[in-house]
């Protein structure tokens, strides 16, 4: 890590003021161990989107504790979902609130994965950032993830610079930091969403398998509220992909 300090001891030298998104993850954990010695000048922020596993909230009132700022963002991401529907990875259209319209009302509405995550967690803690005066934000985004950041460690938007310590970091490289600042490494620290992120997300469904595992295990009341949307959900995808195959078949 002997590289990574040296990029932090240059953007902290640059910067008065730098945010550090905060998500309870594996990886913004490692984040908050690296900056620490730079925590006088670090804005640790939190987007609480009112849809949080207990023991996210439990880590947020950890660091909240030990950081000398610490900034909450809050957003209501059930009530988004109310409005515009759950988050998909594959989006039957006739689903939308725009197409629901068009059509007729369905059982469930669906959008975008990307739109709800925007909405709900990436461009409120932006624009917190910003407010608060930041001048740089660090993210925990590796390369090698399959969802990371779109933009490089360095870019610059509209005079804030992004900086990704972990960019070309691996999962296990993640872990082996951690066990050496003596994090004890529990079994959500090993899921690949280990922030967990909102209880009742129903997309990112490639690698969601071992987090419903989990939340089966510890949370059944959970497990039982999304197993039924998860159904719905690909009841949705089925129809239209049934009529794709009937066409093919021509």
């Amino acid at each position: 890590s002997g590289g990574i300090l040296l990029m932090l001891d240059d953007l902290y030298a640059r910067h008065e003021k730098v945010a550090l998104m905060f998500s309870g993850g594996r990886d913004s954990l490692a984040c908050l161990h690296l900056t620490q010695p730079y925590w006088e000048q670090t804005t640790v922020v939190w987007v609480n989107p009112q849809a949080n596993f207990p023991e996210i909230e439990s880590v947020m009132q950890a660091v909240r504790e030990i950081v000398p700022h610490f900034l909450e963002v809050t957003t209501d991401q059930p009530a988004s979902i109310e409005q515009f529907g759950y988050p998909v990875d594959l989006l039957p259209v006739d689903w939308t609130a725009m197409g629901q319209v068009s059509t007729k009302p369905k059982t469930i509405m669906l959008r975008s994965y990307l739109d709800c995550c925007s909405e709900n967690k990436s461009l409120p803690a932006d624009r917190a950032a910003r407010d608060a005066g930041c001048t740089a934000i660090i993210r925990g985004s590796r390369s090698d993830e399959m969802h990371h950041s779109v933009v490089k460690s360095g870019f610059v938007h509209e005079g804030v610079e992004y900086c990704h310590p972990l960019q070309t970091w691996t999962f296990g490289d993640v872990l082996n930091f951690l066990r050496e600042r003596g994090v004890d490494i529990t079994p959500r620290l090993m899921l690949s969403e280990s922030s967990l992120d909102c209880w009742n997300c129903t997309a990112f469904l490639a690698d969601r398998r071992e987090r419903l595992v989990y939340i089966k295990e510890r949370h059944p009341e959970v497990y039982a509220h999304l197993v039924p949307l998860l159904k719905e959900v690909r009841n949705a995808a089925l129809r239209p992909m049934a009529d794709l195959e009937s066409i093919l078949e021509v």
